[in-house]
């Protein structure tokens, strides 16, 4: 074998080599190019779901906020109309109490101690009629507070 074949083997083989590896980087170039776009797929549809679920768990909180709300509505409307009946009974409580002493008066007698006992107990029937409102008022708003706190815990989890 003379040196010119020598020679020209180790430049076909060097010319392999080159060209193996120019084709081999082109080819992890591709593969890395591959592999981060897909990576920047998988990436894209984790940040879909990820919103979705937000979106999803946003709504279940804000419909239990309406529910809450609306709740909240019906307990004032009902201490409104709670309230409007106390005062009735107060107003029946206290023409009860001015009939027993205009038909007293009329029949120039002071009040009786029967009279002034019923008197008096009908001004504790209202006094604890109106406790009663006010315990009843504070019963519903935590009731309505417990519901909206179990509707958002069952939503969230």
């Amino acid at each position: 074998m003379s040196i010119k074949s020598a020679l020209a083997g180790a430049a076909v083989l060097a010319a392999l080599f080159l060209w193996g590896a120019l084709y081999g980087q082109g080819q992890y170039r591709k593969g890395y190019e591959l592999a981060r776009a897909e990576t920047r797929a998988a990436q894209l549809q984790a940040e879909v779901r990820a919103r979705l679920i937000e979106q999803r768990l946003q709504k279940e909180v804000e419909d239990v906020r309406v529910t809450y709300q609306t709740q909240l509505d019906a307990a004032q409307r009902a201490a409104v109309a709670v309230r409007a009946d106390l005062d009735g009974l107060r107003g029946k409580l206290a023409a009860a109490n001015d009939r027993v002493a205009a038909q007293a008066a009329r029949a120039g007698q002071t009040l009786d101690a029967n009279a002034r006992i019923a008197s008096e107990l009908r001004h504790v029937v209202g006094l604890c009629a109106e406790r009663y409102t006010e315990m009843a008022s504070v019963a519903d708003g935590y009731r309505s507070a417990l519901g909206g706190l179990q509707g958002y815990v069952f939503n969230v989890r």
